[in-house]
């Protein structure tokens, strides 16, 4: 791999005016130990035996990253004012091949040249992909009357509770964070922790959301019934772990922490629905390293800026990219006009074609729990539109799946979603930059699987 490729085209924009020896903070990403009996997904989800693994990959990685550090930190100096010496340091535990870093234009290329480098991507905002509509209305008569979400109902969620309600899997949502006292929720948090943009950890008393958004995706994967017994969460005994990265302003820092965080947790499924200022398809290598290290799926809000555009890292090769529909009829779901969409040829050597989302799910008038402060005025429960209302319907039917069937691989649950997903022009056309392979059938997937 040349230095050019391991250096991410986010970093042009940033650079663009910066002085030679004006340094920016960074994320490297460097090679991983390969480990011989890498343990079950099933022994993962032991914290005795996850803890173990972890401190092993540390521990093989020590050596790599140690010489990287040194490395780079005495021949860095030479491209920083005053030949101070640049700052790198492990992000986490170790849990994943990732550093923050600063560089600077001079010593991005020497930093690249390091034989373990696999990639180096600027520290960007995060910013939240913003609801495209929210309301306080009450949920429609034909969904209180048939006693869940039209959601559910439309995925046929009910039928799959008769088989698995997602108990023992555990979902990460990086987000504003929950209020996870809320009825709809009682139980249903098991982590949670604050990040700060700098990377930095925070440990509170108590769970809270720094938004409405966090608490609304939470609801969706996890939440129990309203008080009118309306059902809106798609995996009501699946266990969250939330980690609240996006608190006002948000970075890629905070959000690889958040990454790592989940890890250490134990969670199976990431829940993210955010994104960066700059394209990023390096980003898609920590995804990569999630899947083949852990077994844990990237599940990502495509965005709501219309058809033709994408959002980062949901746009990245090995997220798994969510899109929203929206309920035209009773028997009928079309990709709501705001759902992003895009095919892309990465600037690698291989100019490998993406075409994002991987699916859809629905995303339109998405009834569940808020925080009942705020801007709410007194509400607990919300209406919202949006790609980050579509992701939890995918996070909660990974878990559902993942419950019912514990020992097959998760490449092989996101196969089988994509591959049952529903087209309306077939499966000629699949998959496209509008519905991907189609709109999510859990039962049908859990079908493929027990065949």
């Amino acid at each position: 791999m040349s230095i050019e490729d391991k250096i991410s085209p986010a970093f042009d924009p940033l650079l663009a005016e910066r002085k030679s020896n004006e340094k920016i903070d960074a994320i490297v990403i460097y090679e991983s130990p390969k480990l011989e009996d890498l343990p079950t997904l099933e022994e993962l989800r032991s914290n005795k035996t996850r803890l173990s693994y972890l401190k092993e990959r540390a521990k093989h990685q020590q050596a790599i990253q140690a010489q990287l550090f040194e490395s780079y930190q005495t021949q860095g100096a030479k491209h920083f004012q005053s030949h101070e010496e640049p700052a790198i340091a492990q992000i986490g535990s170790g849990a994943l091949p990732v550093a923050a870093v600063e560089v600077t234009r001079n010593s991005l290329p020497m930093l690249a040249r390091h034989p373990n480098v696999v990639a180096i991507l600027p520290n960007q905002r995060v910013r939240l992909i913003q609801p495209q509509d929210v309301s306080y209305e009450l949920p429609d008569r034909q969904e209180l009357e048939q006693g869940a979400t039209w959601g559910l109902q439309y995925l046929e969620i009910p039928e799959l509770w008769e088989t698995t309600k997602g108990a023992g899997v555990r979902v990460a949502v990086l987000d504003t964070g929950v209020y996870g006292e809320h009825p709809a929720l009682q139980d249903r948090v098991k982590e949670f922790v604050v990040i700060d943009p700098l990377g930095r950890t925070i440990k509170t008393s108590t769970s809270f959301d720094s938004d409405q958004h966090g608490t609304h995706v939470c609801g969706t994967i996890a939440g129990g019934q309203t008080p009118q017994g309306l059902a809106i969460g798609v995996a009501p005994e699946a266990d969250l772990v939330v980690g609240g990265v996006l608190n006002g302003s948000g970075t890629t820092i905070a959000l690889v922490r958040g990454l790592v965080w989940a890890v250490e947790n134990g969670a199976q499924v990431i829940n993210m629905s955010l994104g960066f200022s700059y394209y990023d398809p390096r980003f898609g290598l920590i995804f990569e390293e999630l899947m083949q290290q852990y077994g844990i799926a990237s599940v990502v809000a495509i965005g709501n800026s219309n058809h033709g555009n994408s959002c980062s890292p949901g746009n990245a090769y090995s997220a798994f990219a969510v899109g929203a529909v929206g309920r035209m009829s009773r028997n009928r779901a079309d990709v709501a006009f705001f759902s992003s969409g895009a095919s892309l040829v990465y600037p690698d050597p291989n100019h490998q074609l993406v075409t994002k989302p991987d699916i859809v799910a629905p995303g339109c008038n998405v009834y569940s729990c808020i925080p009942p402060e705020g801007e709410s005025e007194g509400h607990e429960y919300a209406v919202m539109d949006g790609t980050s209302m579509a992701t939890p319907h995918v996070s909660g039917a990974i878990a559902l799946l993942m419950a019912a069937k514990p020992d097959v691989p998760t490449t092989a649950i996101l196969e089988a979603l994509c591959q049952t997903a529903k087209h309306p022009d077939g499966d000629k056309y699949r998959p496209d930059n509008r519905w991907g392979y189609g709109l999510i059938q859990p039962l049908e997937a859990l079908e493929a699987l027990n065949s």
